[in-house]
């Protein structure tokens, strides 16, 4: 078979489900994201500990953005495929993003307005403004990518994992993480500045602040989405109703990621506890779980199911005489004019036995569909579309389970510009583990324990 050939070029769209930071994050295709390339996070990716690479995006190397304008004000961001690059099958789903030379964004809508954003007066009430893409993103681009079309410079990206292209619908929750927030090489007056937003915030008392977040709500079919502005304003107990509305589906309090999550938060604290002379100044925990619940799936599956079941039971009759007159069509047909035998087999003359082996194949068959039906969950498009038409999928999916199952979470550390271990040979060295992140994470375990406690 002949390779496919890969693309000389590859056409760039914002990464739509980005909660926090101040970079433009990008789209290679959805297994990839491109970061704009800071030395100091390229260093760190390049040596940091094994131990702690299980817990940050897979780094794939660097790649160059180029900017190529159009008709109307319009521009195009491309890269050059890189070397062995395999794309990854783009989703129809995929929104047609344009970008003027401004740093605008403009989304083809169709029906995919996703997100809204939150009111920021704490109430649960949306702002009715409802887009394409998380709302932070626009400011991103704005504030970043528009001085690179401006100046239709090319710009070196690093290229990422997509930690969020494992779920369906991604609900994030980015944690700034510890209770100093500047590198070593920042200035006095950046150093102090910091120094404010921590003493302001609950990065002082607890060491983790809320730095953005979407959380999908099965009740309106949208993440709703809250920035860093929004992190900034909590108080501690503010803090902890903010992961309960982190874990809320407008329906009900995801108690069921509370454990898996609270897991890897205890596998990464262990492995920081032995750590030694790694700082993570200013860096992210990025908290994911799945916001397809499994539990309104399996609830749905059961009553698609016994509806099912109340249909078959009252046509079972009916399917009996299927199975006759379908052997009798095919003898029929087996039975053809130009055949030596060109006469019709009548009812009577059938042979009983293969009337009732016809009954016996329709029977396993609707009992083998039955038993599908019962071990599988509902494919998703059946579930968007409310359809009774239940199927197993050809291959595994986070739907199909014969059980009930632990929710799809996940646990990354991100953002590593001004991070430091002593791989990097820097002016400054460090000691013992980074006490102010594990003090963050700590107290985070605590008040996920909490939440399970009080509301198990």
């Amino acid at each position: 078979m002949a390779d496919v050939p890969k693309p000389s070029f590859i056409r760039l769209e914002p990464f739509i489900h980005q909660v926090g930071g101040h970079s433009s994050m990008l789209c290679l295709d959805e297994a990839t994201v491109c970061k704009p390339l800071v030395k100091r996070e390229l260093q760190f990716y390049e040596t940091l500990p094994e131990a702690v690479s299980k817990f940050t995006p897979h780094f794939y190397g660097v790649i160059q953005v180029n900017v190529q304008p159009e008709e109307e004000g319009y521009v195009t961001l491309t890269a050059n495929a890189p070397k062995f690059y395999q794309p990854v099958s783009t989703s129809p789903t995929r929104r047609r993003v344009r970008l003027r030379r401004t740093g605008s964004i403009e989304v083809s809508q169709d029906d995919h307005t996703l997100f809204e954003e939150d009111s920021l007066d704490g109430e649960t009430q949306p702002n009715n403004t409802s887009l394409a893409l998380n709302p932070w993103v626009l400011k991103c681009h704005r504030d970043h990518l528009s001085t690179i079309i401006n100046t239709c410079t090319t710009q070196n990206f690093i290229l990422l994992e997509n930690v969020a292209s494992q779920f369906t619908y991604p609900c994030i929750l980015d944690l700034k993480m510890g209770t100093r927030q500047y590198g070593d090489a920042d200035t006095l007056a950046k150093k102090q500045s910091k120094m404010v937003k921590v003493v302001s915030t609950t990065s002082a008392k607890l060491g983790v602040r809320v730095g953005g977040m979407q959380v999908y709500q099965t009740t309106t079919g949208r993440f709703l989405c809250r920035n860093k502005l929004y992190g900034r304003s909590l108080s501690v107990s503010g803090f902890t109703q903010a992961l309960c509305k982190f874990l809320h589906n407008g329906k009900r309090l995801r108690i069921d990621v509370l454990a898996p999550l609270i897991k890897r938060l205890e596998e990464l604290l262990s492995v920081l506890h032995r750590q030694e002379a790694v700082r993570f100044y200013t860096a992210s925990l990025l908290l994911l779980y799945e916001g397809l619940d499994l539990s309104d799936n399996l609830e749905r599956t059961e009553t698609l199911e016994d509806k099912d079941n109340q249909r078959k039971n009252s046509t079972g009759h009916f399917k009996f005489e299927e199975a006759i007159e379908t052997k009798q069509s095919d003898n029929t047909a087996k039975i053809s004019p130009g055949s030596s035998g060109n006469t019709t087999v009548s009812p009577a003359a059938q042979d009983m036995e293969s009337i009732v082996n016809a009954f016996e194949e329709e029977r396993q068959r609707s009992e083998r569909l039955r038993h599908r039906r019962s071990s599988s969950c509902v494919a998703l498009n059946d579930l968007l579309a409310g359809s009774s038409n239940l199927s197993v999928p050809s291959s595994p999916s986070p739907l199909q389970s014969t059980a009930p199952r632990t929710p799809t979470v996940d646990v990354r550390i991100i953002d590593f510009a001004h991070s430091t271990h002593q791989g990097l040979a820097d002016p400054v060295s460090y000691t013992g583990p980074d006490s102010g992140f594990i003090f963050g994470l700590e107290n985070m375990i605590s008040i996920l324990k909490n939440i399970e406690r009080d509301n198990g």
